[in-house]
Formats: structure tokens, C-alpha cells, sequence
């Protein structure tokens, strides 16, 4: 009689853990921001391509200083918000990368893209300087030896507009465009929750459109005994017809939280802290740090969750 094969799926095996170092300011108190890529730092040590654009889930980070005490260390992990218009941003930048890509070849047979060809963005801008000048933290063993990395570029668009030639830039998710819009032709990056916020249709500046003459109508005084009615009447022509929310600035563009928002915040007490999951879009994160002590060292222990994506839980945006 043949053997019942097993219906439990196979367990893909996966590093979930990478470890961190960074160095606080050299001046005591003094806070400081320090960026992790889990897209690329899991390429990197499972020797095959994690792509940007998923929602890695972290199962706990574990932060612990080089000192013994902990009055006044303190470190916060910030990611992009996890919301629709978040999201739709990053999908309308894949999608423009995807056609440009798409336009270009046309004419050429067969596909000329590289094996792991994927869209990359930066987090913010400080996050693109930091990355551009090799400042990212970066996975190390117990020894305190450093992954080593393969190619990781950054996606680029590239646009003739105003130009005679061409302007390439790179992208981010929060913050302002970087460049000069008085020079067309030179952009150096462009936020991509801004950049749908301006191209976005919007609701009107009030909701509903009420004459201003409403509570004047014979037919709506019928009942009117005295002047409620008409308090009443004019409450619902003046409260509540405009948006909750900042109707021309998104959050996560320029003025309206363009950083980061915190996920995890926490003090480290006798030297060590533990704090929760999260999840982190694009696997972008920025650690905010400080301590009492100069130069002080912490080790940075990120766990990722097991899950169905190459063995790490990590939905597609």
C-alpha cells in the first residue's frame, strides 16, 4: 500500500533574526536617526531577493545598551503609515515605474530587465542621504562581523519634462521632493504621498452646498414656535460641512507629518528593552536614539515573524 503523502505544507526555511549596532551621539543626551532595510538585509543573509514591496511584520525588537545603567537612554523604531493613502502612493509609483519600464523596451524582444530587477524607494530624504553615504545599519554576527551585500539599487524615473535631455530621480515615501522646481529638469527625489496628493481629485471645500437663505424658507418654518427652528436649521448649515482632516495636505507629505510615524517607543532599564510587533511597509525603518552616555552602543535585535513569503510574514502592499 503507497504511503499517504502529508498534507502539512513544508516549512520554508528563513534567517528572522538580524542584529544591529549603532552608535549614539558622541554627545550625551543628544538624539540621533539610524535606517534599516529588512528587504535588503534579508536578501542578503538568506542568499536570495526579499522584495521591497511588501508589509514585512516585525514579531519583537530586542535593544540592548553597552552600559549598565539606563537613565536616559531612550529609542523609538518609526515606519511608514500604515493607510490608504500610504499605500495608493506607493502603488501609483509601481505602477508609473512599470509603464515607463514597459514604453521603453516596446520595440526590443524579449525581456532586457535584470534577474532581480524590483521597486525600491527611500523612506524620507534624511533616509536617502543616510543610504547614498553607506550610513544604514547593517546585520552583523555574534562576532560583530557585517552580511556582505550584493547589488541594491535604489528605482529611478526618468522624465523629459522641461528638459532636453533627461531627469532622472529617485523616489521616497514621506516628506517634500527634493530638487529645484524653478530649474525644470532637476529633481533629485520626489515623495510619492505628496506627489498623489497633488495629482488627486479631492472633495469640495464644503459639504453639503447649502444656500445661505435656508432657514429663511416658509416651508421650513412651518414648525417654527420660536427660534429654534432657526438655530437648529443654521447649526446644520455651519458645523460639520468641512473634513475632518487637512483637506490639501496629506499626512506624510510636507507640513503634515512628514516623518516616520512611531510604532514602538520605549526607556531601557538596567541596559535592555523589549517591545512588541509591528509592522513596517517596504520593511523601512527609522530608529530614533539617544543616551546619557557618549557614543553609547546598542545592540538592536530585529525578529521578523515566520510567515508564507520565502519564510518570513511579509504581505504584498
Amino acid at each position: 500500500m503507497a504511503a499517504r503523502k502529508s498534507s502539512k505544507k513544508k516549512h520554508t526555511p528563513a534567517v528572522r533574526y538580524l542584529r544591529y549596532e549603532l552608535t549614539n551621539s558622541s554627545t550625551a543626551g543628544v538624539e540621533t536617526s539610524h535606517y534599516i532595510d529588512l528587504a535588503r538585509d534579508l536578501s542578503a543573509v538568506n542568499r536570495r531577493l526579499y522584495r521591497q514591496g511588501r508589509d514585512y511584520h516585525v514579531k519583537r525588537v530586542t535593544i540592548v545598551s553597552s552600559n549598565t545603567e539606563g537613565s536616559g537612554n531612550r529609542i523609538s523604531l518609526g515606519t511608514i503609515p500604515d493607510s490608504w493613502t500610504a499605500r495608493n502612493a506607493w502603488h501609483r509609483g509601481f505602477k508609473t515605474w512599470t509603464e515607463m519600464n514597459k514604453v521603453a523596451t516596446d520595440q526590443i524582444s524579449g525581456d532586457i530587465s535584470g534577474t532581480w530587477s524590483d521597486f525600491k524607494v527611500h523612506l524620507t530624504t534624511d533616509s536617502r542621504v543616510a543610504y547614498n553615504a553607506g550610513n544604514f545599519l547593517i546585520p552583523k554576527d555574534n562576532g560583530g562581523n557585517n552580511v556582505d551585500f550584493g547589488e541594491w539599487r535604489m528605482s529611478q524615473l526618468v522624465s523629459p519634462d522641461g528638459t532636453t535631455s533627461a531627469d532622472p530621480f529617485e523616489l521616497h515615501m514621506l516628506g517634500t521632493h527634493t530638487g529645484s522646481p524653478a530649474a525644470p529638469g532637476s529633481w533629485t527625489s520626489v515623495g510619492l504621498v505628496k506627489s498623489y496628493a497633488e495629482s488627486r481629485a479631492t472633495v469640495s471645500t464644503e459639504d453639503p452646498s447649502v444656500p445661505s437663505e435656508a432657514s429663511d424658507d416658509p416651508l421650513v418654518n412651518v414648525f417654527d414656535y420660536g427660534t429654534a427652528i432657526d438655530e437648529v436649521v443654521d447649526n446644520l448649515q455651519s458645523q460639520n460641512d468641512y473634513p475632518p482632516y487637512q483637506q490639501d495636505v496629506y499626512p506624510g507629505e510636507t507640513g503634515n507629518m512628514p516623518k516616520p510615524l512611531v510604532v514602538q517607543d520605549t526607556t531601557l532599564e538596567f541596559g535592555k528593552a523589549t517591545v512588541g510587533g509591528f509592522n513596517a511597509i517596504c520593511g523601512l525603518i527609522e530608529i530614533e536614539s539617544k543616551s546619557a552616555f557618549e557614543s553609547d552602543v546598542y545592540s538592536v535585535l530585529v525578529e521578523l515573524a515566520p510567515g508564507n513569503y520565502r519564510g518570513i510574514k511579509a504581505e504584498m502592499i
